[in-house]
């Protein structure tokens, strides 16, 4: 069973999800007024019953952060899933790891320059991307250094990242693009 992670990274920003109930923003919370601090990740979650469908293809939600597209994943339980976080406070939390795989480690960092071939999709509307596992990618960097173009494909099962825990297994289901937007699965 493969499960996806691949972490958008961002600038600064505030999290405020519109008032739609097919949305669900982990960092939604009024006590706080929306806002997240620091390297937490958030997670948001597509549960729309016009998009659950996993064996049709199926338009991605538009979700927008800051006027950018939050690229979603459809996972084999029918919902999108994407994860972000801010990419300056997640490099410094990556950059305290000591043995790989285990306390803030994001996995490894590619920037936005990627090439489409390498992921599947365009990152091009982020700074960056976090991706649990190394295997096949070369460019990638760690939270010491600034974001560089990964090149290669990722392959593998080796999952480095510590920070998002029981991610959904992605859709793959052979009628459709995987995760319906032509992600590669082992990123």
């Amino acid at each position: 069973m493969l499960a996806f992670f691949s972490l958008i990274l961002l600038p600064f920003i505030d999290a405020e999800a519109s008032s739609n109930p097919n949305l669900f923003v982990s960092a939604e919370n009024s006590q706080f007024e929306n806002h997240f601090s620091g390297s937490m990740v958030i997670e948001v979650v597509v549960n729309d019953p016009n998009l659950k469908d996993t064996g049709e293809g199926k338009g991605e939600p538009d979700v927008t952060i800051n006027g950018k597209s939050l690229r979603m994943v459809q996972a084999t339980d029918g919902n999108w899933y994407a994860y972000f976080a801010n990419a300056e406070k997640a490099k410094i939390a990556d950059s305290t790891v000591g043995l790989a795989g285990k306390g803030l480690d994001f996995g490894v960092f590619c920037s936005r320059n990627s090439s489409s071939s390498v992921f599947g999709i365009s990152i091009s509307e982020t700074d960056g991307i976090a991706v649990s596992q190394s295997s096949g990618l070369t460019g990638f960097t760690n939270g010491d250094s600034s974001f560089s173009s990964c090149t290669g494909s990722p392959t593998g099962s080796t999952n480095l990242n510590n920070v998002v825990r029981n991610a959904k297994s992605i859709n793959t289901n052979s009628n459709i693009p995987t995760g319906q937007i032509g992600l590669d699965s082992d990123a």
